[in-house]
């Protein structure tokens, strides 16, 4: 009894072997080990699982292939006798897309959590949510461009350990995790118009406060209109950044600006970028992606691409040995850490002469160059 204990303790104690896990999963990712869905299921899937307490072997509980009405969904995790969580496998790259069958599984099953992985990316989803399917998304967990193993972690653990799934805490965490989104997602809707109707009343004690402080620093002090010529630009410059989705924005008085950043990017998230009048979504790989289709689009061709950049490039579909595909331009690119990112997507940048503004900062993880601090790289031509 004395050592079924101390096993039971050992499991439920997912900390270390969890990361140990995922270190062992980005490391093949980065070899290119994964070249197939069943692959991504074997190697990456059912690992994760097992080390959330899962029992994979069980078909009773972790049932691969479920069939419900002609429709077959990759991975069903079941607990009394009904399906709880559905997840649906691609091979590395392939997700994109593949939202509506997943929410088609779950529409015929009622089944309240979905999960859509390719191996490094995993989807979480609430079908009860509202709006479409990218609205219905709660998080999105990152294997290889996210590096905080803490926050991973924590996150598979809240999601999608098997004694909270079972007793419905993981629900509820998806839950407040989402409410929290739309939350956060109506205030920066609303910030920009909030800001708007404070310059259009003209609010004199904003600009009182403004013009003191620069007086504090330059011995002038501006007019009024001064500074509302200013902050009208900056409400426009903000504007520009946020046109085509919403993000959350940070306190750029407190962040640097520069063409290069201070330190390794290694351990770093993007809160807000712009790539060409297009917001990429807060992945450093996005901005590739971005610069790429803006570059082919404009009519560059992968040997300019080759010869300005240090891209790794190919023509055509390619997923193996880290190689993204990149649909629009029927282009593949090997993935690269986020220093590298940044470097070609300012030479892209500048190869198309488009503006290019990245917002990021430095995680609290221990390996981070600067933890906690911002900064903004910017580029225009």
């Amino acid at each position: 009894m004395k050592i079924f204990f101390v096993y039971l303790n050992q499991k439920i104690d997912l900390g270390d072997e969890l990361k140990e896990v995922i270190q062992s999963i980005q490391q093949q990712i980065k070899d290119g080990i994964f070249t197939n869905e069943a692959s991504v299921i074997r190697g990456i899937i059912n690992p994760i699982l097992q080390e959330l307490n899962w029992p994979i072997n069980n078909v009773r509980i972790v049932r691969p292939e479920y069939t419900i009405e002609n429709l077959r969904v990759d991975i069903a995790l079941f607990h009394n006798n009904q399906p709880h969580i559905f997840i649906e496998a691609k091979k590395i790259g392939a997700a994109d897309g593949a939202e509506r069958q997943l929410f088609e599984y779950a529409f015929h099953a009622g089944v309240p959590i979905l999960i859509l992985t390719d191996g490094p990316t995993w989807h979480f989803f609430l079908t009860a949510g509202l709006g479409n399917y990218g609205q219905r998304k709660v998080s999105r967990l990152d294997l290889i461009e996210y590096e905080d193993l803490d926050h991973l972690n924590s996150k598979f653990k809240e999601y999608l350990d098997y004694n909270k799934v079972i007793s419905g805490q993981a629900q509820k965490c998806l839950e407040s995790d989402y409410r929290s989104r739309i939350r956060e997602l109506e205030i920066v809707q609303t910030l920009p118009k909030a800001w708007g109707k404070i310059l259009d009343d003209k609010d004199e004690l904003l600009f009182e406060i403004v013009a003191n402080k620069v007086e504090e620093l330059c011995n002038y002090k501006p007019s009024s209109n001064t500074v509302y010529e200013f902050l009208t630009n900056l409400k426009h410059y903000h504007s520009e950044i946020e046109q085509h989705q919403p993000v959350i924005q940070s306190d750029l008085t407190k962040s640097r600006i520069k063409i290069k950043p201070s330190g390794s990017l290694g351990f770093t998230r993007i809160l807000n970028c712009s790539f060409g009048g297009i917001n990429p979504g807060n992945r450093w790989a996005n901005l590739i992606n971005t610069g790429i289709n803006l570059a082919v689009g404009a009519g560059f061709t992968i040997e300019d691409l080759r010869q300005n950049t240090t891209l790794n490039l190919i023509k055509g579909e390619e997923h193996e040995r880290g190689y993204k595909f990149i649909p629009k331009a029927n282009l593949s690119y090997q993935g690269m850490d986020a220093n590298k990112t940044w470097e070609n997507a300012l030479k892209i940048a500048q190869l198309i002469k488009k503006k290019i503004f990245v917002e990021f900062e430095w995680t609290n993880n221990p390996n981070a160059v600067f933890r906690g601090r911002k900064e903004i790289l910017l580029w225009e031509p």
